[in-house]
């Protein structure tokens, strides 16, 4: 009876088990986890609504182009005309037809005015552009945020793989030393001593998968996974190839595709386009006019008829504004010191990714180094521990010598596993400095 309980249990519980682990163990990309990214990130999903916003002030700006028409409708009451002399000597009161109507149509098409309207027009469209070059910078922060949790998850989990194993070969040393204690080759001391160390493995494999759990909650809120989703790294991440390149290819390639270079280009282009602006300021507005008005009564003659009469217009309207004469000059002023300004930050932020590239090249090669370096110190803490290890067995050594040769050979297993993924991390540190991500 208990082996049926037994074999339905196992049976009812393997789907839940399954379930779980296909949802606690998603296995991703570093290239997928990007795209989530793009797909779910709310600070993504602000900027794309911002660039729809300056599309269509860009449409709303093109609207000048076409004709502006308006009408209107009055309808109401009259009174009499009061009249009175120059001196108000003498007041009588005029009879005037009290029904009012009025209808008017009016037609108008700007011609010219210092070619406002395309100014307005291209203004409006560099700024739709630059609506779209923060939106790809705020990508290019977003996946240097996956990247950099990612990898962070990546190194936690090398690291706890690390003690897992150190952690099976303290057991298993474990064993030994309480062989040789029960021979009365070694004191309870060595024993004790070991056992601090297994138990001190176990505590720092469990604070690592806390940590591990905590950076999985925060990556999970920037790609839109579930909470409990915990994420299982690329292995062969570490295995890509990364392309060689010298100093100025990947200072030339920042020149270029940097997004911040772009934004203070085309702020620079707005600048001078506010500029032209201002100096339209200064020209007349032409324009062609068309009109109709169907008015109740008629109040120009007198007395006033109480009829229908429309007159309609055509023609050209000039308007010209005279204070545009001492104002425009102070306005053109302003707008070039803006220029000058926006230059200035134009120069000032070629410097700031110049000197940021330059960084993040020496970052990048200085983990290569240091990784080449740690893994011949693994290499040696490796052979020393297992020198260590058998001259204790042999009786030729303390237990301190073995603690010491295993505490060395752990620490320079962390550090190459640190290394490896310091390595990938300095990269895309680049990449984001030069804006390729």
């Amino acid at each position: 009876m208990k082996a049926v309980c037994l074999i339905l249990a196992y049976f009812l519980f393997l789907p839940f088990a399954h379930g779980q682990d296909s949802l606690q163990n998603t296995p991703l990309t570093l290239s997928a986890a990007f795209q989530l990214a793009l797909n779910n990130s709310e600070q993504l999903r602000v900027g794309r609504t911002r660039t729809l916003l300056a599309k269509q002030q860009t449409e709303i700006e093109k609207l000048a182009r076409l004709p502006n028409l308006s009408t209107g409708f009055d309808y109401g009451y009259l009174s009499n005309a009061d009249v009175w002399k120059p001196d108000f000597s003498n007041h009588t009161k005029g009879g005037i037809p009290h029904p009012l109507t009025l209808l008017s149509v009016e037609a108008s098409e700007l011609v010219f005015k210092g070619n406002q309207v395309n100014n307005n027009i291209h203004k409006s469209t560099l700024e739709e552009q630059v609506a779209f070059l923060r939106v790809e910078k705020d990508d290019v922060d977003v996946k240097f945020l996956v990247a950099a949790g990612y990898l962070d998850i990546y190194r936690l989990l090398n690291q706890r793989n690390v003690y897992i194993n150190n952690t099976r070969l303290a057991r298993e040393r474990l064993k030994n030393i309480q062989s040789l204690r029960r021979q009365g080759i070694v004191t309870q001391n060595d024993v004790l001593r070991t056992e601090l160390i297994v138990s001190d493995y176990e505590l720092t494999v469990r604070k690592i998968g806390n940590s591990v759990a905590q950076l999985n909650n925060q990556l999970n809120i920037i790609l839109g996974l579930p909470d409990t989703s915990r994420l299982k790294p690329d292995t062969t991440l570490l295995r890509q190839a990364v392309p060689v390149r010298s100093l100025d290819a990947f200072l030339d390639e920042a020149y270029r595709e940097n997004h911040e270079l772009k934004i203070s280009a085309k702020e620079n282009e707005i600048a001078e386009t506010n500029i032209k602006l201002l100096r339209g300021e200064r020209m007349p507005a032409v324009a062609l006019v068309a009109a109709s008005n169907l008015q109740r009564p008629f109040l120009t003659s007198l007395p006033p008829t109480d009829v229908y009469y429309n007159i309609y217009r055509a023609g050209i309207s000039i308007r010209y504004n005279l204070s545009s004469i001492y104002q425009s000059p102070r306005k053109i002023k302003a707008g070039t010191i803006g220029l000058d300004l926006s230059h200035q930050r134009d120069s000032l932020q070629r410097q700031v990714i110049e000197v940021g590239v330059r960084n993040a090249f020496i970052k990048y090669n200085e983990s290569q180094d240091e990784l080449q370096t740690y893994r011949s110190d693994l290499k040696s803490a490796e052979e020393n521990y297992r020198n260590v290890e058998k001259r204790y067995f042999n009786q030729l050594a303390l237990l301190t010598d073995l603690i010491d040769a295993t505490n060395t050979k752990t620490e320079a297993e962390i550090r190459v596993t640190n290394a490896e993924i310091n390595t990938i991390y300095t990269y895309y540190q680049l990449l984001k400095a030069i804006g390729s991500l």
